[in-house]
């Protein structure tokens, strides 16, 4: 299949059209298997990201968003807005990941090798990324203030983005952004992450 580019903005859900310019059947229009390859080729690379900064582990992020794909494809039928479907596979992505925290942490547990402050998941994945005194900030923020600073702007997706991937609101990635970032800033004495706090 040619690499293809899908519309899929609230704005825009009724034109997919392909690297050449060709315009293509809209999601909500082809079958569960077609629809999945377009989301495939076109947000592979995004989710992995994604999934790889949750988890701190590529092979598993490989599984994560494997999973996420074909979490799409079988509740094809039961996605009401399937012009909006990568919405639902950025939440897909995000709670396959939590899944496999919340796994990887009773492993640990039952092991005997967790203690109070074992590196986190986000260490893992960034730990060779950023300086050490901003991965302990990220470390002291609740869960959602920590995903919607790196999704929003260590990832640099958008409010809209974000709150899909998170199942929140705009305004409340907004807050929750807002409020990570001045912790950030309080803790760190300087500038927060690049990114923009501007909504996009």
């Amino acid at each position: 299949m040619r690499r293809t580019e899908v519309m899929v903005t609230s704005r825009s859900a009724d034109a997919v059209r392909g690297a050449g310019g060709e315009e293509l059947p809209a999601l909500s229009s082809v079958g569960a298997e077609a629809a999945v390859e377009i989301l495939f080729d076109r947000y592979r690379l995004r989710m992995l990201r994604v999934a790889t900064v949750l988890v701190g582990d590529p092979v598993v992020a490989e599984d994560v968003v494997q999973d996420a794909f074909l979490a799409v494809h079988s509740s094809w039928g039961r996605i009401r807005d399937k012009d909006e479907a990568v919405g639902y596979l950025h939440r897909s992505v995000v709670n396959a990941a939590r899944s496999r925290l919340r796994r990887r942490s009773v492993v640990l547990r039952l092991a005997g090798l967790r203690h109070h402050d074992q590196i986190s998941a986000e260490d893992a994945a960034l730990g060779t990324q950023l300086p050490a005194p901003l991965l302990a900030a990220l470390r002291a923020l609740p869960r959602r203030e920590r995903e919607a600073v790196l999704l929003r702007h260590y990832l640099d997706l958008s409010e809209k983005e974000t709150a899909d991937a998170l199942g929140l609101r705009p305004g409340s990635v907004k807050g929750y952004a807002s409020r990570g970032l001045a912790k950030l800033r309080t803790v760190l004495g300087t500038g927060a992450p690049a990114g923009k706090e501007e909504q996009r």
